[in-house]
C-alpha cells in the first residue's frame, strides 16, 4: 500500500488538493449539488452517507417491489424524462443494458448492434447465446464551431455504410451508425429480434435515433439505446434531442456521468409496446444486487427532484459558460475537435504543435492540476458538467492558451515545449490518480 495509507485516506488528501475534476461524475464533487442548503435536513453533519445508510425496513419500500415511497420517486424520475416507465438502476448503466437485451431477445436470437458498443452489451450477447449482426460506425469529421445550438444529426456522409470496419487514422473519431445502414442490415437479417446502439459515443457523437427508430418499429423490433452519456440531453436546446423524445424503446441515462449524482447511479426507460416490462423487471431483479443501496437511491432521487426544480436556470448557466469558454479560448496550435455534444472538451494538440496529446493530458495535470477524463493518441477529452463553475472554466482556457502559445512549432529550431520536460518518474503535485 503506497506511504501505509488506506483508499479513503487517499481519497480524503487527493480531493482537498486543488485537482480539478474535467472527468466523471458529474457532481464534481459539490456537495451543495445534493440539496438546497437552506434546508434543515441538509446540515452538513447529515451530510455523511453514514447517517443515511439504512436498509428495507418499514416505511422505505423495497426497490424490487416498490409500492410506496421508492415508486414514487422513480415515477419522478419518468415525469423529468417524458418516459412512460422508469427505473433506478444502482448497479449502473451495465445492470440496465444487461436486462434490456435479455427482456427483448431469447437465447439463440439475432441482434443488431453497433460495433462500438459497451462491453456490457458484448456480455449480454454471450449470456444469452444471441447472435450478433454488427453495425460499423463510419469516420466522424468533427465540426468547425461547436454545436452551441444542436441542429439535429450533425454527420454528412452520404450512402452506403460499410458492413466491414472502416480505416481508421489516429486522428479520426468514429462516426455515427446511419439510418441507410440499419435498413439494410435489417434486410439481410429480417430474423433480427433487437436493435442495440449507442447514441452518444464516449466522444458525443450522436446518431439519427429518430429516423432509425421508425426503421425498427417498421420491422416491428424495439430500439434500445446505451444512452449512458447523454442524461443530460434535452436539458437545454444546446444538446441533442434525448433519445426518448426521438422515439427509442429502451434508454439507458448513467445520471453519474453527466449530472449531480453519485457514481453507479443510472435509469432505465420504458416507453411502446414493443419490451416484454414483466420480463425486463424480473431480469433487474437479476442484474441488480438484492441490498441496494439506499445512499445511492436518495442520490438518484435527489438529482432528479434538484433537476426538476432547477433545470431550466442551471442549464441556462452552464450554457452560457460553456459558450464563453469557446470563444474565449482562441487556440493557433491545438485545435477542438467539436462533436454533437458541446460539454465534450476534445482538444487535438494537432501538426502545428510540438506536443503529443499525452504531453499534453500531462502537461494539464501535473503541472495545471487539472484531471481530463481520457487521453488517445491523437487528443484529449474533458468532461464537462452543469456542475463546473467558472473557475473550472478559467483555469481550463488559460491553461490551454498558455501551453498552445509555448507548444507551438517553431519554424527554425526547437519547442519550448518537449518530453524532455518530463523528469523520470516525476509525480504530480497533488497525490496522482
Amino acid at each position: 500500500m503506497t506511504n501505509n495509507m488506506t483508499l479513503y485516506e487517499t481519497l480524503i488528501s487527493y480531493c482537498s488538493s486543488d485537482a480539478y475534476p474535467f472527468h466523471m461524475p458529474g457532481h464534481k464533487r459539490r456537495v451543495a449539488a445534493f440539496c438546497d442548503p437552506s434546508a434543515s435536513f441538509c446540515d452538513p453533519s447529515n451530510r455523511d452517507p453514514f447517517y443515511i445508510d439504512l436498509t428495507e425496513i418499514d416505511g422505505f419500500d423495497n426497490l424490487h417491489h416498490a409500492e410506496g415511497i421508492l415508486k414514487e420517486a422513480q415515477q419522478r424520475a419518468a415525469a423529468l424524462y417524458k418516459s412512460q416507465e422508469t427505473h433506478f438502476l444502482v448497479n449502473g448503466s451495465t445492470a440496465g443494458v444487461l436486462s434490456a437485451i435479455g427482456a427483448c431477445t431469447r437465447p439463440g436470437d439475432c441482434i443488431l448492434m453497433a460495433r462500438n458498443s459497451h462491453r456490457s452489451a458484448y456480455n449480454a450477447a454471450a449470456l444469452n447465446r444471441l447472435q450478433t449482426a454488427y453495425l460499423y460506425p463510419g469516420q466522424y469529421h468533427p465540426r468547425q464551431e461547436p454545436a452551441l445550438i444542436f441542429r439535429g444529426h450533425a454527420n454528412a456522409a452520404a450512402g452506403r455504410m460499410p458492413d466491414t470496419p472502416p480505416e481508421l487514422s489516429a486522428n479520426d473519431l468514429n462516426g455515427a451508425i446511419e439510418p441507410a445502414q440499419v435498413e439494410e442490415a435489417l434486410r439481410r437479417h429480417p430474423d433480427a429480434r433487437a436493435l442495440f446502439l449507442t447514441s452518444p459515443t464516449y466522444d458525443g457523437v450522436v446518431s439519427d435515433i429518430a429516423q432509425i427508430a421508425r426503421i425498427a418499429h417498421r420491422q416491428g423490433i424495439p430500439l434500445i439505446v446505451d444512452e449512458a452519456h447523454g442524461a443530460h440531453f434535452g436539458m437545454h436546446p444546446i444538446f441533442p434531442q434525448s433519445a426518448i423524445e426521438a422515439g427509442a424503446d429502451l434508454v439507458i441515462h448513467s445520471l453519474h456521468k453527466t449530472l449531480p449524482a453519485l457514481t453507479q447511479c443510472a435509469l432505465i426507460h420504458v416507453n411502446g409496446p414493443l419490451v416484454d416490462r414483466a420480463r425486463l423487471r424480473r431480469l433487474l431483479g437479476v442484474y441488480q444486487t438484492s441490498s441496494p443501496s439506499y445512499v445511492l437511491m436518495a442520490s438518484i432521487d435527489q438529482c432528479i427532484h434538484q433537476l426538476t426544480l432547477h433545470k431550466k436556470d442551471w442549464f441556462e448557466a452552464y450554457a452560457l459558460r460553456l459558450s464563453r469558454f469557446y470563444r474565449e479560448t482562441k487556440l493557433t496550435g491545438f485545435s477542438f475537435l467539436h462533436t454533437d455534444d458541446p460539454s465534450r472538451i476534445l482538444i487535438s494538440p494537432g501538426a502545428r504543435s510540438n506536443l503529443s496529446a499525452m504531453q499534453l493530458h500531462e502537461f494539464l495535470r501535473e503541472r495545471f492540476h487539472l484531471q481530463s477524463e481520457m487521453v488517445t493518441p491523437s487528443y484529449v477529452l474533458m468532461l464537462s458538467s452543469v456542475c463546473d463553475d467558472d473557475e473550472g472554466f478559467a483555469r481550463l482556457s488559460s491553461a490551454l492558451l498558455t501551453l498552445d502559445q509555448e507548444s507551438r512549432r517553431p519554424k527554425q529550431g526547437a519547442s519550448s515545449l518537449s518530453a524532455t520536460h518530463f523528469r523520470s518518474g516525476s509525480q504530480p503535485p497533488c497525490n496522482g490518480t
